[in-house]
């Protein structure tokens, strides 16, 4: 009897133990990983997050439609299909003063946050208010690197653009016909800029930044050019889009390729331009909060969305960004808008220097005088 019962316990121990091996190597993200270490890594953060069963993850840019898909996979990637991960989608200034107010208040902050504000994140770093994670796909991120997007053991990014794009039948319904711009200079004529229309450069961060990047490859002269025309200057919201759209001003300067794609799903002809001189690529990169209640879940995600399965995942969502890592396949529906990644002439940014607090309000009162913003 005894000897039975010890034989008993034997094979339930070896069921249980074969039954781990099993479930691990089930998991695709411990199925993948490269080696021994890399996998005892990877085993690590996700006995973690199953103890932590959750993630609260706030942005702007992805749409819930988006986010949903991608939630969806890195649940299935990691093995944790009760994940209780929430999404909240919202304007980057209100996410900026919501966690604002709980850092101040010393309440614990959402574990992520994923927005394009290189002065705040770099705020937050030097407060000690991000947590230091080197994932170990940051390397990967060469073209993020060259174009300046990137934050050393902080963060990587994927960006988006502010490209010209247009409404071919309304513009031929004002007498321009087989307009073929190849440069920013195309958009200055004086009979093309009165239908132009571009981000109010005094109240957004985009139009803001576009403005500075731009100026250091056509120079003064292409803005006070362009301002004669008199374009249409966009508040907030999807003004531009709706403008392009509708025909009033069927011109978008700086349009963005997802808004160009959407529109040309709605039925419209629309053509977006990627100019000879180049575009500035705002950086778009997640982090983690040091005060994350989910620490474990944060760097899985953030290596999730940083591997290449995970960024290949992303593009299927059709969310319309330029990858920070070549090879990204884009999908067919957005080729006509969005060349390769590697393929995009980037104007090299210094974020720091020249987005910093007086840079920002120097352009802003420059772009007042001649009459480009408000």
């Amino acid at each position: 009897m005894r000897h039975r019962w010890i034989s008993i316990v034997g094979a339930i121990c070896l069921v249980t133990f074969m039954g781990g091996i099993s479930y691990g190597a089930d998991i695709p993200a411990i199925r993948d990983a490269k080696d021994p270490a890399e996998r005892a890594r990877v085993q690590a953060l996700i006995d973690g997050a199953r103890k932590e069963n959750q993630l609260e993850w706030t942005g702007n840019m992805i749409e819930p439609k988006h986010a949903n898909p991608l939630i969806a996979g890195f649940k299935e990637y990691y093995g944790l299909p009760q994940l209780k991960l929430s999404y909240t989608y919202a304007v980057a200034n209100d996410i900026i003063a919501r966690v604002e107010e709980v850092i101040k208040a010393g309440r614990t902050p959402p574990d992520i946050t994923w927005i394009s504000a290189w002065g705040w994140y770099v705020d937050l770093m030097k407060r000690g208010d991000i947590l230091r994670y080197e994932s170990p796909y940051y390397k990967e991120y060469t073209l993020s690197n060259k174009a300046g997007n990137s934050m050393p053991g902080y963060w990587v990014a994927d960006a988006y653009t502010a490209n010209p794009m247009w409404n071919v039948k309304e513009l031929e319904k004002r007498g321009i016909k087989n307009f073929k711009p190849s440069s920013w200079w195309d958009f200055a004529d004086p009979k093309i800029a009165p239908n132009c229309n571009i981000n109010n450069i005094n109240t957004s961060s985009v139009g803001v930044s576009w403005a500075i990047g731009l100026r250091k490859v056509l120079g003064d002269d292409w803005f006070i050019k362009f301002a004669k025309g008199k374009p249409a200057l966009a508040g907030k919201g999807d003004l531009e889009k709706r403008w392009v759209a509708t025909g009033e001003y069927p011109i978008g300067v700086t349009g963005r390729t997802k808004n160009a794609q959407d529109l040309q799903e709605s039925g419209l002809e629309i053509e977006m331009l990627w100019p000879k001189e180049g575009v500035v690529l705002f950086p778009f990169s997640p982090i983690i909060f040091a005060k994350a209640a989910h620490p474990n879940t944060a760097q899985l995600f953030i290596d999730y969305v940083r591997s290449a399965y995970g960024a290949n995942k992303m593009a299927e969502t059709g969310v319309g960004l330029i990858y920070g890592r070549p090879g990204v396949k884009v999908p067919e529906k957005e080729r006509k808008f969005m060349p390769p990644s590697e393929d995009i002439k980037a104007i090299p940014m210094d974020w720091n220097k020249e987005t910093s607090t007086e840079a920002v309000n120097a352009l802003k009162e420059w772009a007042k005088k001649i009459d480009l913003s408000y």
